[in-house]
């Protein structure tokens, strides 16, 4: 595997970052812990990371982006994901969705040119819903239906857990026509009209499940992006994105947990000195620190193959399945180290702790990620 070495720009690129996340991210974070942030104090915010590349680092710059490698943005990225997971939800939203809009076909360019631009500046927000990304839960809520018209459809039904279904201001959703084809839309909130609320029941993490209704939604069919043949290689790379996106986040989580970690076991702790100088302390620093380092190597293995043109799929849903159960890993080791309750309090532990419960889950059940290496390794599909 060719490692890219990490170049002065990148680092530069990286430290302003963090220092703008540190000054005017993380206090908004912190006061908005424990709900969600006020669509308009997140749409300053989104205009601020979108000057640092995000989620157009990696657009090319004949349609707005910053042509940059897509490597230098799953740094900035991971730097986001540290402070919060969002934020960074939402943002790693808005970079599938930009993606999804900088590739249209010619004759889609109306929509590129009229949501693009300002998706890219953060004025806007995008979402997103995918059939393949989350197909146990359209087999429990029958999906969304589109009847045609004379000019378009007219969309009825409900998704569940939208990515940035509470602040987008449009998405792409999946629809099932009456003749069963499955197709991918855009569909605007104050255009065409649609609701969205948090969903009443409990979520174990940081990120807040939406759902989003469709009620006599009429739509032209310019508006169709996807249909179910002729997007599957779209389809396919954009779920391989939401992958390594997912396993970013898990790297952010475990990198705050890690660095407060390190914090803490610097500090004297009474008369035996700091807790590092004991070697069960120690020794679980390292663990984690390698256990990061391993996680975050294979997920920017992957983000290395995206840049190529690569297809990733086994890269992907490892990223994703390591990251997870790693964050999970550190997490409980943090709850075993010395002085717990300070560091506890200063990490919001119990809170990431929370988070990391889920990342192995998502949806329900993760071994999906390994069945889907077996599958590609093998050939053969374990689930018949």
């Amino acid at each position: 595997m060719k490692l890219q070495k990490t170049t002065d720009a990148q680092r530069q690129a990286v430290d302003s970052f963090r220092t703008f996340l540190a000054s005017e991210v993380t206090p908004v974070v912190r006061a908005y812990r424990g709900g969600p942030i006020p669509r308009e104090r997140l749409r300053e915010i989104t205009q601020g990371i979108a000057e640092f590349g995000l989620p157009g680092a990696s657009i090319a710059q004949a349609v707005g982006g910053m042509g940059l490698c897509v490597v230098t943005e799953a740094m900035l990225l991971e730097e986001l994901c540290v402070v919060s997971c969002e934020i960074a939800h939402c943002v790693i939203g808005n970079m599938l969705v930009a993606s999804v809009l900088a590739d249209l076909p010619p004759a889609r360019h109306g929509l590129r040119e009229r949501y693009l631009p300002d998706l890219l500046a953060g004025r806007s927000c995008g979402g997103f819903y995918l059939h393949q990304a989350d197909a146990q839960a359209t087999g429990l809520e029958g999906g969304v239906n589109a009847w045609p018209t004379a000019d378009g459809w007219v969309i009825n039904g409900t998704h569940e857990r939208v990515c940035n279904g509470l602040y987008c201001d449009f998405l792409i959703a999946s629809v099932r026509t009456g003749d069963g084809t499955l197709r991918h839309v855009l569909v605007e909130r104050e255009q065409h009209g649609f609701a969205s609320r948090i969903i009443d029941r409990p979520s174990l993490n940081g990120t807040f499940n939406t759902r989003v209704s469709f009620r006599n939604v009429r739509l032209p069919a310019s508006h169709a992006i996807w249909q179910e043949h002729d997007g599957a290689q779209q389809q396919a790379r954009l779920l391989e994105k939401i992958d390594v996106g997912a396993a970013l986040l898990s790297i952010g989580l475990t990198r705050a947990v890690l660095e407060a970690c390190i914090v803490a076991a610097q500090n004297p702790d009474g008369p035996g000195g700091p807790p590092a100088s004991q070697p069960w302390v120690a020794l679980r620093i390292a663990e984690m620190a390698t256990r990061l380092e391993a996680a975050r190597l294979t997920c920017f293995r992957a983000y290395s193959l995206i840049d190529d043109g690569t297809p990733c799929e086994v890269q992907a849903c490892m990223a994703r399945w390591l990251a997870s159960e790693m964050a999970l890993k550190a997490c409980q080791d943090a709850l075993h180290l010395p002085g717990g309750k300070g560091l506890s309090a200063a990490l919001e532990l119990e809170r990431l702790v929370r988070e990391a419960i889920v990342l192995p889950v998502p949806h329900g059940l993760t071994d999906a990620q390994k069945l889907s290496i077996a599958k590609v390794l093998t050939g053969v599909s374990a689930l018949g």
